[in-house]
């Protein structure tokens, strides 16, 4: 298993970074250079690729070694993937030898035992680099390789350049990544890298849309400690935002900014649940505000120009001017992406996410705990969830009585107390027996579900009274579309009292 940190140089300073005392009072030997030529290889329709590997031959003076590589999974940068490797006679793949290493009973195992693989394999792109290795061991023992690369990656006349650092655990937690990677930001300006250099290359070769990641299923042991279900829901969350990371910056997908946004939501949700055992330190805790403020506009601005004015001025007289209003507001969301992208690809959201990661993989929370906390830490997750659970579950039935004749502050106060029900609802699913929760947790959905549609239609409002502010000759256009909007919520209060009735019905089934 490969367990390496990616970061990628804003400027070409790789020489100032090797010459750090950072990096140089902690070499085990004296760092080295390489010049290393890999080709990648793969089928006219990209088996490889849909299988979601990559097939490499390096080139290191007169040795070759084939490297076959999963995609795993990466969180924060850091790239966790299975790596099968070995040495070969030429610059051809020999598939010999990677169908010994790879197990029989998988579908890329399969792939590489049809018998006509190797001769539809043909090369795809080449990365030329030169490379500077160190072997370091940090002050807690870890040892970490150090890899930095300047080069670039050629697929026909297309070329990319390569300016990356990698920092590869050699013994130790992966972990002690992120905390020497947050020193060496202090020094050096960087930023997540969110793409291997096998990604980089296929990108060249093919177009291949950002697709917006869910959040993945949590599955929680039922004899876990509370502090190992709280890591557990973290990662679950970081995993989400990292995921969509790439599609914020490289993409004009509006579901890539949705998603990052319910990780952070999911996130900070995960924090509050837990904060009087773990408390999160106020300075990550802002900067978690900081970039879920970043996204939001975006988001707001997204669901009004491609969805609800879109739904509210269909069909409208001519007279109303829907193209001006449209245009306007996809004018506006454009620029609030772009905002939000050039956020995740800062300095700042690196350091944010490698201090998260670090954090809340070293548990340093433990510090400072009393004896009755450190219990609470250790004892079963279940009790706790189940504590939490009916908590919240109290708080949204005392803030959502005569749900339907709210107003729209304490209608809000309600739609964050379902929200908060319903994340923590999926976090501890899995600790009780199955199906349990399934009923609970559709009526929940559905009424979260509709108080978000609801919140969507006032900060839709909000948003089209701004336009006017800024173009008052948009005002009649504003105005139509105020008012479809207006009549849809007025036309929703049976619904909303229907799903109330029907949640509130719905007890906790323990």
């Amino acid at each position: 298993m490969e367990r390496e940190l990616k970061l990628e140089l804003l400027q070409d300073e790789v020489d100032r970074l090797i010459a750090l005392p950072l990096l140089s009072s902690r070499c085990v030997e004296p760092p080295h250079d390489e010049q290393l030529v890999s080709t990648y290889f793969d089928t006219g329709d990209l088996s490889l690729r849909r299988h979601r590997a990559s097939l490499r031959v390096r080139q290191a003076g007169d040795h070759f070694v084939q490297t076959l590589k999963t995609q795993g999974r990466r969180q924060g940068g850091l790239y966790e993937r299975n790596e099968f490797e070995s040495a070969i006679a030429g610059p051809t793949p020999d598939l010999t030898a990677l169908r010994e290493k790879l197990p029989k009973d998988t579908a890329l195992g399969d792939l590489l035992r049809e018998g006509d693989l190797a001769e539809r394999l043909e090369p795809l792109f080449v990365s030329e680099v030169q490379r500077t290795v160190a072997l370091l061991r940090l002050p807690q023992g870890a040892e970490v390789e150090v890899a930095l690369d300047r080069g670039s990656i050629r697929a026909g006349k297309a070329t990319v350049p390569i300016r990356e650092l990698e920092l590869e655990i050699q013994a130790g937690a992966p972990t002690a990544l992120f905390g020497f990677a947050l020193e060496l930001l202090d020094a050096i300006p960087m930023r997540l890298s969110r793409a291997s250099k096998g990604d980089r290359g296929y990108a060249l070769v093919v177009c291949e849309p950002s697709e917006a990641v869910r959040a993945a299923p949590l599955t929680l042991s039922d004899e876990a400690s509370t502090e190992a279900v709280f890591q557990s829901i973290v990662q679950n969350c970081l995993a989400q935002i990292s995921a969509n990371e790439h599609g914020v910056v490289n993409s004009d997908n509006p579901e890539t900014v949705h998603q990052m946004r319910v990780g952070l939501r999911r996130l900070r949700s995960a924090l509050d649940i837990f904060q009087s055992l773990i408390a999160c330190p106020p300075e990550l805790q802002e900067e978690i505000k900081w970039i879920a403020g970043e996204l939001g506009p975006a988001r707001d601005w997204e669901v009004l120009a491609h969805s609800t004015l879109r739904e509210a001025v269909d069909g409208a007289p001519s007279d109303v001017g829907a193209d001006e209003i449209l245009a306007a507001a996809n004018e506006v969301a454009a620029e609030a992406r772009q905002r939000a992208a050039q956020a995740v690809d800062s300095v700042r959201y690196t350091r944010l996410i490698l201090a998260l990661n670090h954090w809340a993989g070293s548990g340093d929370w433990r510090h400072g705990h009393g004896d009755a906390q450190h219990t609470e830490l250790a004892g079963p997750a279940a009790k706790f969830a189940l504590d939490t659970l009916h908590q919240r579950h109290r708080k949204l039935l005392k803030r959502g009585r005569r749900m339907a004749r709210l107003d729209v502050h304490r209608r809000h106060r309600a739609r964050i107390a379902a929200k908060k029900l319903r994340y923590a609802t999926e976090f501890f699913e899995s600790l009780f027996p199955a199906k349990k929760l399934q009923r609970f947790r559709r009526q929940l959905s559905r009424l979260q579900d509709d108080l978000g549609w609801r919140n969507d239609m006032a900060v839709a409002d909000d948003l089209l009274r701004s336009l006017t502010v800024k173009d008052p000759q948009l005002a009649s256009g504003t105005g139509y579309a105020r008012g479809y909007l207006a009549g849809r919520v007025d036309a929703d209060k049976e619904q909303l009292q229907s799903l109330w009735r029907r949640f509130k019905g719905t007890r906790l089934p323990f």
